[in-house]
């Protein structure tokens, strides 16, 4: 039988089904996936002045000793810019700052005054990945001097595939890790069978309405909206999703982005890289070998890839 639990991290809600198998139980497997959790929002927050991630943007410019975990984030931030052209780029945190986003989503949505004016922005261009050194043998990540780190495009997506493995390593026949809609499964589903996902609608007037529904025997799922993390007075709303060019939220023509592919991280990548190209978005996500939904601002809903192949079949 199936065991669940929903808890607060990593500014959103946790949501981890196990399927436990012979070797576990399912509440020891629910325990190690929060307390495995818990670890990364540590390592990973740039919120927290003493996480890896906090330390490591001090020390921009010089090589810092950081976690495996921590290496593989930044390492595969760098390998989504790079997949993804620089649609994607972690070194959008100073403009990211500077739009209003400088503290965790529930102080920065309390705010009243208006967020920096447009000009201010244009000067903070992503510098992009390129002097992003990875040092697996030494255990070290260098940021050239100047560039911030990120992890907010990607952590969570990352941090669903590593724990859903590990969950499974640990003797669970079958996992889900949700991070706030970035998603995992692996293994057998609560039925036996597979693992029925709900895809969120973005759009606030949809109240509440999923999109549609999938059937996934394995892989992930992972958004990317305009409407999920605003803030602002009514007359100057701002989003997070910032446009590495411009230095500013994305205007795109687009509400929101959702990729299915077969990890987290790539997903979440994915959905930033689609969203920002606003109407060819997805022929971005086919071009990649993915599928997913574009929610135009009108509502109009594009379909990219074998997304019709996922829905359920039953009446």
């Amino acid at each position: 039988m199936a065991a669940e639990r929903r808890f607060g991290l990593m500014g959103t809600t946790a949501h981890v089904v196990v399927v436990p198998g012979h070797r576990a139980d399912g509440s020891g497997l629910l325990d190690e996936a929060q307390s495995r959790l818990d670890q990364l929002e540590q390592r990973w927050s740039r919120f927290l002045g003493d996480s890896e991630i906090s330390r490591l943007n001090e020390a921009a410019g010089r090589p810092l000793v950081v976690s495996t975990d921590t290496q593989q984030l930044v390492a595969r931030a760098v390998t989504g810019w790079e997949r993804t052209a620089g649609r994607f780029d972690p070194t959008v945190l100073p403009a990211l700052r500077a739009a209003g986003y400088d503290e965790t989503f529930t102080v920065v949505a309390a705010r009243t005054a208006a967020p920096a004016h447009d000009e201010e922005l244009a000067r903070l261009r992503a510098p992009g990945c390129s002097g992003i050194d990875v040092d697996r043998r030494a255990g070290t990540v260098t940021l050239p001097s100047g560039v911030a780190f990120d992890p907010g495009g990607i952590g969570k997506g990352l941090a669903a595939d590593v724990v859903c493995a590990e969950l499974l390593a640990l003797g669970a026949r079958g996992a889900c890790v949700n991070l706030g809609g970035d998603l995992r499964v692996a293994g057998d589903g609560p039925d036996g069978v597979g693992w029925i996902v709900a895809l969120e609608h973005p759009l606030p007037e949809a109240d509440g309405a999923s999109l549609s529904e999938v059937h996934l025997a394995k892989g992930a799922v992972a958004s990317s909206w305009r409407t999920r993390r605003a803030w602002g007075p009514t007359n100057d709303r701002r989003h997070h999703v910032i446009d590495p060019g411009a230095g500013a939220p994305a205007e795109t023509g687009v509400a929101g982005v959702v990729v299915l592919t077969n990890a987290a991280w790539w997903a979440e990548v994915l959905a930033t890289a689609a969203f920002l190209s606003g109407a060819e978005g997805p022929a971005l996500i086919e071009g990649h070998g993915a599928a997913g939904l574009s929610v135009a601002d009108d509502g109009n809903v594009h379909a990219a890839g074998p997304i019709e192949e996922l829905r359920p079949c039953w009446a």
